[in-house]
């Protein structure tokens, strides 16, 4: 009986801690499917080839870090990508630069540029203007969360790989009451154990 009780016990401890530090996530809001022609990833031997996505926004579910990494572009504009304090992504980058941020829960605030216009995580993306959100596998520098494919305001395309950024998020540790409750239940599980042991009757 006293080994139930003891089972019983780290099943609920088990699930209030998983439960209390499970991690955030990246998730995209507002979604439309989207498909279109001629990706080619420049170079494509860093994502592949790819012809589907959607339009979005994107946000985290908990605090955590934001991380952004160069893929490519492939256009006559000049395109960039920005993110807060921690700065920008450009052409002149090496394949692979990344830059990264702390965040909060909700919209992750990032933009993409032309030297024409700014487009915003939030805006919403018609043809030719905005990003596609694609699947994360990449292969080189992943694998990502997604991949965000920025076609610039030049109309003669939409292709979706003038601006390629991988982007992940990382949830923050988890809270110190995660902790208490790990503690609480190890020290209930302790007291239950000598308790069983110091019964004549278990």
């Amino acid at each position: 009986r006293g080994f139930i009780v003891k089972s019983i016990f780290a099943g609920l401890l088990l699930t209030a801690v998983m439960g209390a530090a499970q991690a955030g996530t990246l998730q995209s809001t507002n979604t439309s499917a989207v498909s279109f022609n001629w990706y080619n990833g420049q170079p494509a031997s860093v994502t592949g080839a790819k012809s589907t996505g959607f339009f979005g926004s994107l946000f985290t579910t908990s605090a955590g870090t934001f991380y952004a990494t160069y893929l490519g572009n492939e256009s006559g504009f000049t395109n960039g990508f920005t993110f807060g304090m921690a700065g920008s992504l450009l052409e002149s980058n090496t394949l692979g630069q990344t830059i990264s941020m702390s965040v909060g829960t909700g919209p992750v605030g990032f933009s993409f540029y032309d030297g024409f216009v700014t487009f915003a995580n939030g805006a919403t993306s018609s043809l030719p203007l905005g990003f596609a959100i694609m699947n994360g596998s990449s292969l080189s520098y992943g694998p990502f969360d997604y991949i965000l494919g920025f076609n610039d305001s030049f109309r003669g395309d939409a292709d979706y790989d003038d601006f390629v950024v991988g982007v992940r998020f990382v949830s923050a540790v988890p809270e110190p009451e995660t902790y208490a409750m790990l503690l609480a239940g190890l020290g209930l599980m302790g007291f239950t154990a000598r308790r069983r042991k110091a019964s004549p009757f278990a």
